[in-house]
């Protein structure tokens, strides 16, 4: 059986506090991911010769 005496202490990582610069760069890496490849295409797609 378990020992009613002892104190379970759980020690939890600081938690940082991220800024608004952070979180937006987040956000605009993620829409980077599949943004990237389409606008190579687009960008790489010959114009002239249609």
């Amino acid at each position: 059986m378990s020992d009613l005496e002892s104190t379970r202490t759980e020690h939890f990582a600081d938690e940082e506090d991220y800024t608004t610069a952070e979180i937006v760069y987040w956000i605009v890496g993620i829409f980077m991911i599949p943004l990237v490849p389409i606008l190579l295409v687009w960008f790489f797609t010959p114009w002239s010769g249609m």
